[in-house]
């Protein structure tokens, strides 16, 4: 039998399109970080330690805050010593908020490397970042500040511009935390970068940190409506067993949102960590790469990525 002349072969089959993986869903993030969240439930209670603590310490630095600004504020002492005490108050919650959110992404970061974190492991680690998390602290509380400043003196105009400027900031330092922790930044290197890591490597995607917040939102209902039922017990019958069981109600309804708030807030923190890891190519055992994709839209071909 004879060949065919060169020219005269077959066309090959056209190759077949490779789909691309489908964005993730702000729900399949939040199931990924949960199952890993689940291996470490004791870190947990780093949120639920982080809000007492924050309270305690925004009360404690209200004090002097106030007392300071009745000082220098002359003849507008109330408002200088409320403004001065709120602006010690905030700092001392964020410096607790920093502090144990370090933890937290210490922990996923210690969990995807394959080790067993440890509520004490993690906050002994945290502790030894005190330096920076107190100059991120000091950074976000005045940028914050300075935010609302702007949209007090400027009326609809600086509510416009503050809500901008409040956005741009979020998107800007949305890594903070596990860049400082990672690459042991100070707050202004760790602020451009992770602008860089958003601004380079990745775009933005609203839909997902909606749909997180959606999520959040929701399932906050439920205790509200407890809370309401409870109240609505306690107005609508006034013996004693009545009041009883809407009190009773009620704590329940707190005692959920609490516990929905903890969670989220751990989740948050843990996928910051991981999406702070898939960015920078650092191995997420247990969580598709693909699951990432639409958390933050990319542009471009990402550095260090093929």
């Amino acid at each position: 039998m004879s060949e065919p002349s060169p020219g005269t072969w077959p066309a090959p089959p056209p190759a077949r399109p490779v789909a691309a993986p489908a964005p993730a869903t702000g729900k399949a993030l939040l199931s990924a970080c949960w199952a890993l969240l689940r291996q470490d439930r004791e870190l947990l209670w780093l949120p639920v330690i982080a809000a007492i603590s924050g309270l305690i310490a925004a009360l404690i630095l209200f004090v002097p805050g106030f007392a300071i600004g009745w000082v220098i504020g002359g003849s507008n002492h109330h408002s200088w010593g409320g403004w001065v005490g709120g602006a010690f108050a905030v700092f001392a919650a964020s410096v607790v908020s920093i502090y144990f959110q370090a933890a937290l992404v210490i922990g996923a970061n210690q969990r995807a490397d394959g080790g067993d974190p440890s509520v004490g492991d993690v906050l002994a680690e945290a502790w030894s970042h005190r330096g920076k998390i107190l100059s991120w602290a000091v950074v976000t509380t005045t940028v914050g500040y300075a935010i609302r400043a702007l949209e007090r003196r400027l009326g609809i105009l600086g509510t416009i511009l503050g809500f901008l400027g409040g956005l741009a900031w979020a998107i800007a330092s949305f890594l903070v935390v596990p860049v400082v922790i990672a690459e042991n930044l100070g707050p202004i290197a760790a602020v451009k970068r992770s602008a860089q890591l958003i601004r380079e490597t990745w775009g933005t995607s609203v839909r997902t940190e909606l749909r997180l917040g959606l999520a959040y939102v929701l399932l906050s209902l439920i205790p509200l409506v407890v809370v309401m039922f409870g109240v609505g017990v306690i107005i609508a019958n006034g013996s004693t067993a009545g009041v009883v069981i809407g009190v009773l109600f009620v704590m329940a309804g707190v005692a959920g949102f609490f516990a929905i708030m903890t969670v989220f807030s751990a989740i948050s923190s843990y996928a910051r960590a991981l999406i702070y890891r898939y960015a920078t190519g650092r191995p997420v055992p247990g969580i598709d790469p693909s699951l990432f994709v639409g958390v933050f839209t990319q542009k471009g071909k990402r550095r260090g990525f093929a």
